[in-house]
């Protein structure tokens, strides 16, 4: 028996490496419902992170905090549309080096995932049991935000066009009604030929039109604009006042006074930023903490069929042999719960909203009826799907809606191994330690839609991911001795522990996880073995 023992354990050890499990997976809660029994479940598990698993640029491994991505010395740098304001601002001035500066900001997220997974399994035989699990999920993000203006070296205030657009569409209007002067003059001048007066009437109408464009396309470049005060807008403020006194010298009206900034950012205004339509960004909601509602998850329909093994439930506790089993498991996970809005930044969603496919191996072998080692293993391949996504990178916490586009998401392949080598104390209790490795490969996307300017690969790039994780736990377990008389009623019930200790791929967050869940038995048929 021996012989065939190791025969059938080293082949399923072997495919199981080559197989994945849904990172939900348990090695140790693979058994099979006992037939004619129904087996409910409630699983809470509350998962939390604040920092994930990266690479540097020299290609070292790093740990980053996810309040990374809201955090610079220059606050302005993490909204789309600076190189635009930055780019006008430095033609206008003439000065090549310009940075505009909003002040430093500091954040800190934090993101957390509450699920319950109700559960229904049925023992359809000895061999075969069926079931439907629903995951009844919550999530939750924490953002702090400090955002300090710097009133000694920061350029930049709120835009004008946000607290007074009046103001700012009058100004416009003036310059367009100065620039459309200036070239009228121009024509009629040079009408008679080229000559002095003809160059310097061009040459101001010429100056006339690069001011139009340049301070039109600053004020619409983001939801910021040079203060009042600073040293920005009172260059900006002589620059017009000279284009006005060449203005006045041809006899053209002049422009009205520029218009500039009035008011700082504090943080509220800062997290306000996102739902503002100047930012260009295009959120519904601002940046700041946020829990979610309860709802559904994706829905699991899966059969468990037990392959080989001589480990029945009459086993003694004191038994000197070696009893083993091998259960193979099939699924489908159904696309019943919701993706991340692309609209809710820093947003997690509690399902993949795309159909998967699973299967997988669990073996299972005990020595002496006091220890042993589970293992498993299980394929996830995920459905494609079309939905919309934010084609920005993972690190860009405020994208622009510019970049909102309907995709074709072809999720990659998971894979992972899941190890728990553990102690019976007794008939009922026992404790395990636990090792699991996970791995998601690349997906693929594809832009629907026509816009050439977006690049799939920015999502395609950082998708893969790699995680380690170590923990352990206890687990209270009578259907044995129930089975063999010496337990009132079956039941389970578990606490388990883990943590991520090593990863790698933007998306491979370093989360602690808690779980407890406790199953219940009902007789449906037959009679007790």
């Amino acid at each position: 028996m021996r012989l065939s023992l190791l025969h059938l354990l080293v082949p399923t050890v072997f495919l199981m490496a080559l197989s994945a499990y849904d990172i939900q997976g348990q090695a140790l809660d693979q058994g099979l419902v006992p037939r004619g029994q129904l087996r409910l479940q409630a699983h809470p598990i509350y998962t939390t992170w604040d920092s994930r698993f990266s690479r540097a640029s020299d290609g070292s491994k790093r740990i980053e905090k996810l309040g990374d991505d809201l955090s610079s010395p220059n606050g302005a740098n993490l909204f789309p549309g600076l190189e635009i304001l930055q780019s006008s601002l430095r033609e206008l001035m003439q000065a090549p080096n310009y940075e505009p500066s909003l002040g430093p900001t500091a954040g800190r997220v934090q993101q957390e995932m509450t699920s319950i997974k109700f559960a229904a399994e049925v023992g359809v035989s000895d061999w075969l049991t069926v079931g439907v699990l629903m995951p009844w999920n919550q999530t939750r993000t924490v953002i702090d935000l400090i955002h300090t203006p710097d009133t000694l070296n920061a350029d930049l205030g709120l835009n004008p066009t946000v607290q007074d657009p009046s103001a700012v569409q009058s100004f416009l209007s003036s310059i367009n009604s100065a620039s459309s002067d200036a070239r009228a003059k121009a024509t009629e001048i040079c009408a008679g030929g080229a000559n002095a007066s003809c160059v310097g009437a061009l040459e101001l109408a010429a100056r006339a039109s690069a001011f139009e464009s340049a301070i039109s396309s600053a004020y619409s470049a983001t939801a910021f604009f040079p203060l009042a005060g600073s040293n920005t807008g009172g260059q900006l403020t002589q620059i017009l006042a000279e284009l006005n006194t060449a203005l006045s010298t041809a006899s053209l009206s002049n422009i009205l006074p520029l218009v500039l900034a009035q008011t700082t950012l504090s943080s509220n205004d800062f997290a306000m930023m996102a739902v503002t339509p100047e930012s260009g960004i295009g959120a519904v909601t601002p940046l700041q903490s946020r829990r979610g509602l309860w709802g559904p998850g994706d829905v699991e329909v899966s059969a468990k069929l037990r392959l080989a093994g001589n480990m029945t439930y009459p086993e003694v506790l004191d038994d000197t042999g070696i009893a083993y089993r091998v259960t193979g498991r099939v699924g489908v996970r159904l696309p019943t719960g919701t993706p991340e809005s692309p609209d809710v930044l820093l947003d997690i969603g509690t399902g993949d909203g795309q159909l998967d496919l699973e299967a997988g191996l669990a073996a299972e072998l005990r020595v002496n009826g006091r220890f042993g080692i589970a293992t498993s293993g299980s394929l996830v391949s995920q459905r494609p799907t079309t939905l919309v996504r934010r084609v920005a990178r993972p690190s860009q916490a405020m994208p622009a809606s510019r970049t909102r586009a309907e995709v074709r998401w072809d999720p990659g392949r998971l894979v992972g191994i899941e190890i728990s080598p553990y102690l019976r104390i007794s008939s009922a209790l026992s404790i395990h330690g636990e090792y699991r490795y996970f791995q998601k490969f690349r997906d693929k996307v594809e832009i629907i839609a026509s816009d050439t300017s977006l690049n799939p690969f920015i999502l395609e790039s950082e998708s893969g991911i790699k995680l380690h994780e170590v923990g352990g736990g206890l687990r209270y377990d009578t259907v044995e001795p129930w089975i063999r008389g010496d337990a009132p009623k079956p039941m389970e019930v578990h606490l388990r522990f883990l943590h991520a200790i090593e990863g790698s791929g933007r998306h491979a967050p370093k989360w602690t996880r808690v779980e407890a869940g406790i199953r219940l038995f009902r007789r449906l048929w037959g009679q007790m073995n």
